[in-house]
This record gives C-alpha cells, structure tokens and sequence, in this order.
C-alpha cells in the first residue's frame, strides 16, 4: 500500500484553478511515475535497518514507501521499501539488503502504486490497474473544470473520449461524476491525501481548507477493485465514488456517495454491473459491519465512547458494498476502516493526519485518521474515519 499527502515534498498542487487544478497531475505522479527524487550522500544497513543521508531539507514522510535505484553494491537494496522515521534529512527504511555502506549513485523517490496512464490530453487522463489480477477497468479523469473534477469508470476505453461499458452512465449522471476539489475557483491549494494498493485507489480532499483551516472534512472517493466475497469471483466488483453535483459550501451532497460514509441517497457508489454481470452500472451502497449505515465514523456511540470504558481501545470496523434493495455483503471496501464509537475527534483524541496505531488482527499496521462529516464543506468535521496505510488490502 503506498500513499501520499499534499504535504509530501515533490507533490502537485491541487487547487481550484479553471483550465487545470492539478489533480490529473497528482494522480499521474502517485499511480504511475513516483515523484520526489532525490540523490543519498550516504546509504548504510546494519540488522535489517537501513540509514540513508540526503542534502539538506530533502525528506521522505515515515511510513511511505520508497523506490532505492542506483545501488551497485549491494544490488538487494534496489526496490521499494518503507521508510521507519525522518530525522532532518536522514531516514531509516526497512531492508532486506546485507549490514554494510552501499556503493553507487543512489536515488530515493517516492514509489508509484503499480498502474499506467493510457491515455491522455492537457489535463486529463484515462488510469488503469497494471494488477494482472485485475479486470483493469479504467477510470477517466477530466480536472479542466475548475474547483471539482469530471470522473466516469469504463470497461475498457480506446481513446481519451471514447469507451465502453460506462459507470455512472448519462441516465445515472449525465457526463459522469464529481470528485469535488475545492469551494473556490482559484489557485488556493488544497490538503489531500492519496492511499492505493495496485487495484484501488482513495482519495481524499478537504476542499473546504480554502474558506478555512477548519474546514478539514475530507470524503474518502475513487476508483479500482474491491475484495469480492464470492468464492467464484466477480469480475464486475469495481466501483466508483462520486457524486453528481460540484462542490459549494452549503451543499448537501458534499460527503454523499463515499467510500467511508452511506452512499445510496441520491448519489453514490457505481458499480461495473452487478454480481452476475448482468445490464449495466448500478448504483449500490456501503454500510459498516459493525456500526450505523448513515451515521458519521467517529460519531457513531453503536460502541460507545472512545476510549472505551472497559479496556482503553479504539474500537473499527471494515466497510462492505451491497445493493441498494438488501444488505448482503458482496464485497468489501480495500482499506476504509469505521470507527462505531463517539467522541473520537479531537486534538486531545484523534485529529484529522493523525497516525494510529492498528490492534488486534490489524496489529503492526498504522492508520491514518481522515476528518469525516455527513454534513456540508462550509464547516468542521464531526467525527474520524480511518484508512490503513501499511497494508496489504488484500
């Protein structure tokens, strides 16, 4: 699982700008090329830890992972790795590379997460899985709009414009959905954060951030595989999250649609076809395991209050998809965890960029906290949903 935030180094700005808000710019950067290149002055390993020196103000993030290239000796450290902490311009990452100073001109970037840019005009893009294991269904991008990008999933597409099998189709939303990107038409930058595994990718921006520093409520929404639940498959099991209305400030569909809240009134999750590939897109839903269909992670009490009054814990629970006329799991949702407890969010508790650590079968991972809010984009969140960045979703 790899991820980044608007405050990595090297990342696009993402913005409002009418002709261009960098979106198609950060998707390109994060699924397909990797950004943030940088030449070690040194590279160490000693018991499966290795130490790497850069120039002065040149950092990697803790817990994102790297592409290493150039090293000669030893030739095992090429390859992605996780980086464990920064300390100025010094990281250590996880290696199975010998003890021992690596010789070489050694480049540390920031590693892309395994899909191909098929096709592509001035700000816009079609991306695809590069997962063998994937339908590789596609997902077009169009951010020449200004404050909200134009998605649509396809089956299969053989020009920028051109495709099959679309999801939404124009009688679901006419020209595609939304993934909202900020309140205001200019080049005020947003705060994001982009998680993926090579099948899916989440996305989530507070585009409020511009009217206010408070306003971090971030939707998670995206596109790729989700983890099917029939023993046989299903190869329709791809979605899209989005909505159909751009962004304001009083809006009500701003958080509609998500892939961590309730996403089937009126706008939402569309799905490929349903489970035995019958007709065409289909609108379907998302609920929690355990917790509230509608109600806001974080400010769901199904639970109680966190931290729990019986042993201290952050209590989660996975997110699954279903169709909209019945509540049977079909698949679940890669990495969106909800937390069916109240009174989660806080700078005394957990703020939005939080890290968490994960417990019981998540134990070793690390969680990234997303401000969540069913409400609209003009205020503050209410509670704090989790994506787990460490992996794997599968």
């Amino acid at each position: 699982v790899k991820w980044m935030s608007a405050a990595f180094r090297g990342a696009p700005q993402v913005d409002g700008t009418v002709g261009g808000g960098g979106y198609v710019a950060a998707l390109h950067a994060f699924l397909v090329t990797g950004f943030g290149s940088a030449q070690a002055l040194s590279v160490t390993v000693s018991n499966g830890v290795g130490t790497a020196v850069f120039p002065a103000s040149t950092v990697f993030e803790p817990y994102s992972v790297v592409l290493i290239e150039g090293a000669t000796t030893p030739a095992s450290l090429n390859g992605e790795a996780r980086v464990l902490s920064q300390a100025g311009s010094t990281i250590t990452f996880e290696t199975d590379a010998p003890d021992g100073t690596a010789t070489g001109t050694i480049t540390f970037k920031y590693a892309p997460a395994g899909w191909e840019r098929v096709f592509s005009e001035t700000n816009k893009a079609v991306f695809r899985s590069l997962d063998p294991q994937s339908p590789r269904f596609c997902i077009r991008v169009d951010d020449t709009g200004g404050v909200s990008a134009r998605v649509r999933g396809y089956e299969s597409m053989s020009s920028i414009d051109v495709g099959t099998g679309p999801f939404p189709t124009d009688a679901q939303i006419n020209g595609g959905g939304w993934f909202n990107k900020s309140l205001n038409a200019n080049a005020t930058k947003v705060s994001y954060y982009i998680c993926a595994d090579s099948r899916i990718f989440l996305s989530a921006i507070s585009a409020g951030v511009p009217s206010s520093a408070s306003y971090t409520t971030a939707p998670v929404r995206g596109f790729g595989d989700l983890v099917t639940l029939n023993p046989s498959g299903d190869a329709f099991a791809v979605v899209l999250s989005c909505t159909s209305v751009e962004a304001t400030s009083s809006n009500s569909y701003y958080s509609y649609g998500t892939f961590n809240l309730a996403s089937n009134s009126p706008h939402g999750l569309y799905s490929a076809r349903d489970p035995a590939g019958a007709g065409g897109a289909r609108l379907v839903e998302n609920k929690p395991y355990v917790g509230i269909a509608g109600s806001v992670s974080g400010a769901d009490a199904t639970l109680g209050v966190f931290p729990s009054s019986i042993d201290g814990e952050l209590k989660y629970s996975r997110r699954y998809v279903c169709a909209t006329d019945n509540s049977t799991p079909r698949a679940n949702i890669p990495g969106i965890l909800h937390i069916p407890q109240s009174t989660v969010l806080g700078s005394a508790k957990i703020a939005h960029g939080d890290f968490v650590m994960g417990s019981g079968e998540l134990s070793g991972r690390v969680l990234l906290a997303i401000a969540a809010s069913t409400t609209v984009a003009g205020i503050g969140p209410a509670g704090i949903s989790l994506i787990d960045i460490y992996g794997p979703w599968r």
